[in-house]
Parts: structure tokens; C-alpha cells; sequence
């Protein structure tokens, strides 16, 4: 039995998020788990929620920091972000590794000249927390050590991904041909829409590869984005 865990903390999903998730997780794993969601909102929500306390006052993405959090979850836990969508079965995700394993995003910019404003994109790394395979019990240390001085890991990581890429001595990635980025594609050789980025997203051509198993919807994730190719795996 492995646990299948996300993430929804204040108002940017709602329950039906969560709920939808759930429904493709239960169409495309055949493994035996449990569907677990991290939350501070437990209305309408259709499966086992858990409710930490929040003592850092985490919100955003650093609330995904909670899944480290000791005894919170116990064994192999399978991590999806809110906004993925699965497009086939997902067994191997959970059988691929038995370390910390994440997504390789080859399409971040990981060279800067240091003339960000914002420093802490500096730390950036070619790695990505929508997908994660972890042993819980494991990696409560993360915790601890983000615990020890969290605003200044905040401070200093440009989300949660970077701090987890810079602080585990040893991160592993999935095969390249299983998740992609409906924004980016698959790798750095991929055409980025750079013109879209600049516009705030108001019109993109969405990449789409039918064959992988998990899509990551970067960027806004208003249900119009998921019209066309994605819709027939997002309406479950």
C-alpha cells in the first residue's frame, strides 16, 4: 500500500480540484494506495484530509513542505501537484525509484548573470516538485532542517522545488519521455512561446504528447486551458 498525496492550502484550487485528481489517480494506478490531501480546508473534499498545524505560517508553495512534516505521512507516497494531468497509466512512477525522485526540467534556466532582482533565483536547478516519489520516514529531516530557519530557506529558494534540488545531497529524476510541460515541452529544445511569457499567457499553443503519462500545466490553470487535447483526461 503506498499513499497518494497532494497539496490544496488557501484559495487558489478549490475542492474539485482535489476531487479530480483523485479520479485520475484511481483510472491510471493500479497499485494499491490510499488518496491522502494535505489541507486547510476540508469541505467538499472527497478523500481522507489531513489538517497540520501551520506554527510557519506557510502558504503557496512552501505549504507543500508539509509533506515532510514528521508523522504526517508514513512509507512510500506518491506526490502530484493540483494542476497535473494524467494521461496514461502511472505504475512505474511508483516503482521507479526508491529515492527522492522528481522531475527533470530541462526547459529551466539554470546559468544566470546575477542580475536578477530578485536573488533568489540564483538557486535555480533543473528540477521540478510536481511529481515526487519519496519514503516518508525518510525525508522528515527535511522538516527539521527547513523548520531550523524557514524564512531564511525562503528567502533564499525560489520555491520549494530549488530548496529540495539544493539541500538533498542526491536527487534523482524520472525518464525524460513520461512528464512534459504543456508550456515547454520536454527539454530545452523545445520552442518555449517566449512571446506568451511575456503576455502573461493570453494565448499559447499548448504542446501535447498523447504517449507520456503525466502533463504539467505551468502557468495559470483556468479550466479553459485545459480545452482540446487535455480535456478528455481532466473530465474524468
Amino acid at each position: 500500500m503506498i499513499t497518494v498525496a497532494c497539496v490544496k492550502w488557501g484559495d487558489k484550487y478549490g475542492a474539485e480540484s482535489v476531487n479530480r485528481l483523485q479520479q485520475m489517480v484511481a483510472k491510471n494506478l493500479t497499485v494499491k494506495h490510499n488518496f491522502v490531501c494535505i489541507t486547510d480546508d476540508m469541505d467538499d473534499v472527497d478523500c481522507d484530509t489531513i489538517l497540520p498545524t501551520n506554527e510557519l505560517e506557510l502558504d503557496g508553495w512552501w505549504a507543500k513542505m508539509f509533506l515532510y512534516k514528521p508523522e504526517l505521512l508514513t512509507g512510500k507516497v506518491l506526490y502530484l501537484d493540483l494542476d497535473v494531468v494524467i494521461q496514461n497509466n502511472i505504475d512505474a512512477l511508483v516503482s521507479y525509484s526508491d529515492g527522492f525522485c522528481g522531475v527533470f526540467t530541462k526547459w529551466n534556466e539554470v546559468e544566470t548573470d546575477n542580475t536578477y532582482s530578485y536573488g533568489t533565483l540564483r538557486n535555480k536547478k533543473p528540477f521540478n516538485s510536481s511529481v515526487l516519489t519519496f519514503t516518508a520516514e525518510y525525508y522528515y529531516w527535511l522538516w527539521k532542517l527547513f523548520a531550523s530557519d524557514h524564512n531564511d530557506y525562503i528567502m533564499k529558494y525560489y520555491g520549494d522545488d530549488k530548496f529540495l534540488a539544493n539541500e538533498i545531497e542526491r536527487v534523482k529524476t524520472f525518464p525524460e519521455d513520461w512528464v512534459y510541460s504543456r508550456l515547454y515541452g520536454p527539454d530545452e529544445t523545445t520552442p518555449c512561446n517566449d512571446k506568451v511569457n511575456v503576455t502573461k499567457y493570453t494565448a499559447q499553443e499548448c504542446h501535447y504528447y498523447p504517449d507520456r503519462l503525466v502533463c504539467l500545466l505551468n502557468g495559470p490553470t483556468e479550466d479553459a486551458h485545459y480545452k482540446g487535447n487535455l480535456e478528455k483526461y481532466w473530465n474524468v
